[in-house]
């Protein structure tokens, strides 16, 4: 399977906006089995609008693993807000020299 064949679809209902040119991709990412691999665009005025976002998009991820996998969601969106607040504490670490 190619990469262009896991890439995933438009989203119908940008496809079903009346104008979809004002829809903006912001994010592209892949797992290569080893990391993340991104391409991003700015697209909001404000930074903090990106940290709402990726809230949203946690919760959704939580609903995600519980279908997928029958996962309770919200021990699912614990886990990942509790992932996020640990890799915000070891980049934190390592950026002011310390280890965890």
């Amino acid at each position: 399977m190619s990469v262009q064949d896991q890439a995933l679809p438009i989203p119908d209902e940008v496809l079903a906006l009346e104008d979809p040119g004002k829809a903006i991709e912001f994010i592209r990412a892949w797992w290569d089995g080893g990391q993340p691999r991104m391409v991003i665009r700015p697209v909001f005025d404000e930074p903090a609008a990106i940290g709402k976002l990726l809230a949203e998009l946690s919760w959704h991820f939580s609903n995600a693993y519980a279908g997928k996998y029958g996962l309770d969601q919200a021990e699912a969106f614990a886990a990942i807000r509790t992932a996020w607040g640990e890799a915000h504490e070891r980049a934190d670490a390592a950026r002011s020299g310390g280890s965890q």
